[in-house]
Parts: C-alpha cells; structure tokens; sequence
C-alpha cells in the first residue's frame, strides 16, 4: 500500500511528530509499504533508520520571510503540494489536526478518491465549527484519536461516529530510566549537579525567548545545570544561553531521563512526553488559535504531575515550587502505544479488490484539481 503523510507545522512540531511517529510504527509492521511524508515543516532532516521519504515544500512562514505576497505563495506551493499527491499516486493520505490544511490547500483533494484518514488532537472548540464539522469530516473513512477514550470532549458531531478510534497518546520515543548515568556523562552532567531541561516548543515562536530568558534565570540563581532545548524550527543560540546550555536536540524524550528537573511549554507533545518521564514538572502555556494549552496544563495540575505558571511573574516562584517536588515513577503501562494502534487502524484501511489504487468504482484515476475558483 501506498501511504502519503501530510504534516504542516508553523511554530511547533506536534503534527510532524505524531505522523513520523505512526509512519515508523507501519514500517515496523511490514516494511513492505510505501511511505511518503510530505511536509511544510523546516524541521528536518530526520536520522531514523525508519523513517520516510520526505519532500518538503517551504511554508509559508519562510515564503514571508523571503518576501513573498500570500497571492505568490498560494499560487506556488498548492499546486506543487497537488501535483505531488498525483504523482505518489497513494491508496491512502493521513492528515493531522486540520480537515482541510490550515489554508484549505487540502480541499481540492478532498474530491479525489484516495481513502483518508484523520489524526484528531483535542482543540479549541472553534477549531470545528458546529455547522462545518459533518462535511469538513465527510471525506475521511477513518479518524483516529490521539487520546485515551474518555480524557477529551469530542465535537458532537464525532462523539457517535463509527469511524472515531482512541489510539492514547502519540509519542516520538519513550524515556529509558537505564540510561540515566550514560546519558549524564555524555551530557557533561557531574555527579550530585541537578540539572534542568527546558523545552518551550519547536523553536518558531517568537513568546518563548522571553519566557526561556526567565527561566534561565531563575534556575541558574539556585545552582541548577540548564539545558534549553530549542526544536529544530531555531536555527541559533538564543542570545540568553551560553554554548553549554544550548540542547538543539530532536527527539528530546530518549535524553529525558538524564534530568532531574523539566520545564515545559502547554503543547500536545511535550506535556505527552513529559508526563510519561516522570519528572518534576513546570508547565507554562503559549495562547494558540486552534491549540488550548492553557487547558492542557490545568489538566496536568488536577493530575497532580505538574505545577504551572502562567505569567512572567509567576515564574519564580514556580520555580521554587518545582524544586521542592519529588521525581515521580513513569506510567510503564501507557508508553508508547499509541503509534502502534494508529498504524494498525491505518491498516486496517488497505485496498480491496474491486478499487484499483487511487480510483474507486464511481471515480477515475486520479489527477491535479484545478485551481479554486475565485469571484
């Protein structure tokens, strides 16, 4: 079977993880099928033995940057992003947190007849408007929620459908407590140092200096090691961290256990992968129109594996308060199924007999849309 992952990020890498995430877990079950994941993430290149063939169209964050108008830009990359589809020529397309793209790019293919499948991750209610959720949903034959059944409040145009599936969490990796004194060394870490990670998200968003500057601060003034992890989205030290303290790492969770201490951004990954890795957490969130982390974080707070700060000024004492928490013991039970259950949903979705790839018994072959209309 052949697979098209579509992954689009802007300031973080939660939609890149998850589908590399199950993308890997696939080829892990038979590597047989075709994999294409395309991308308009910066992220990159990835290192895994597993992973897929990648072709990445620049988004549009950068076309901004270079000095492209958004009429330049759509006109350019959509129908790269089409024609791309057409060439792969997939059996099945697997798109995450946004129906259609966050620029409606994927609308035209919604028409074609490839079988889709939908990673759904809990967003604000405004992200799928009561009246639009049936027909932006109608198109995909499978949705997979990337959450324990029962920890999120669908739409409720989904909360009965029987195409919606739980997968629990999806995760890039898991923490290993074994490797803890290796990893330490390797880090540079010395014995009886209590050392901090600092993870603010992928690296593009222009909130987290300020609040990693802080933090910095304060965990520097009470003798604790920092370790900023950036994302692969920033492409240089931050002006507030030294050389040492510069952790441009990507995965984080398989260096998690070297630390003793963590602080992190609201978003889906981070909070996923820190509160599987047990550690002493602070939790701040970053306001984002489809994201709620603000939510996110004050469910951390009921489960008790966290304390939170929402403020610049509430940053030190928080930090006070993270350095008198107690390391708590992983959830072995929940690491890293949720990928795997993906991928065999995914699956379940190959081509029977009677459908040729990337045509159905109404529809032709496959082939580019054309451009939208415009009145």
């Amino acid at each position: 079977m052949r697979i098209l992952f579509y992954a689009t990020n802007g300031l973080g890498l939660g939609h890149v993880t998850r589908l590399l995430a199950i993308s890997r877990a696939v080829a892990r079950r038979d590597p047989r099928h075709e994999r294409l994941f395309l991308t308009r993430c910066e992220a990159g290149p990835y290192s895994e033995e597993l992973d897929p063939f990648t072709i990445r169209i620049p988004g549009s964050s950068r076309a901004r940057k270079a000095g492209l108008t958004p009429k330049s830009y759509f006109q350019t990359a959509h129908p790269l992003l089409w024609q791309t589809v057409a060439s792969f020529d997939p059996h099945l397309m697997v798109v995450d947190t946004f129906p259609e793209g966050p620029e409606e790019e994927l609308a035209p293919l919604m028409r074609w007849p490839i079988r889709k499948a939908f990673i759904y991750r809990d967003s604000r209610k405004e992200a799928f408007p009561a009246g639009r959720t049936p027909s932006l949903f109608a198109p995909y034959s499978l949705i997979i929620v990337a959450h324990e059944k029962g920890s999120v409040t669908l739409p409720e145009a989904l909360s009965r459908d029987s195409r919606v599936h739980f997968s629990g969490p999806i995760t890039d990796g898991v923490p290993s407590m074994e490797k803890r004194e290796e990893l330490r060394r390797r880090l540079g870490i010395a014995e009886g140092e209590k050392a901090a990670i600092v993870t603010l998200g992928g690296g593009g968003d222009s909130e987290a200096p300020p609040v990693l500057d802080r933090v910095a601060k304060e965990l520097r003034a009470r003798g604790v090691a920092v370790f900023a992890a950036t994302g692969p989205l920033s492409r240089t030290i931050p002006a507030s961290i030294t050389a040492r303290e510069w952790f441009p790492v990507w995965p984080l969770s398989p260096w998690l256990p070297a630390f003793d201490l963590a602080v992190g951004s609201g978003g889906y990954n981070t909070v996923t992968e820190l509160s599987l890795a047990g550690l002493p957490t602070l939790l701040i969130p970053f306001l984002r129109d489809t994201d709620d982390q603000e939510k996110r974080v004050e469910e951390a707070l009921c489960q008790g594996w966290a304390i939170g700060a929402m403020s610049l000024q509430e940053i030190p004492a928080a930090i006070d308060g993270l350095l008198s928490m107690s390391r708590l013991p992983r959830e072995i039970g929940t690491v890293a199924g949720g990928a795997d259950r993906a991928a065999e949903l995914l699956l379940s979705l190959s081509p029977g007999g009677a459908s040729q790839p990337g045509q159905s018994a109404e529809q032709g072959p496959v082939g580019p849309p054309m451009p939208p209309h415009k009145k």
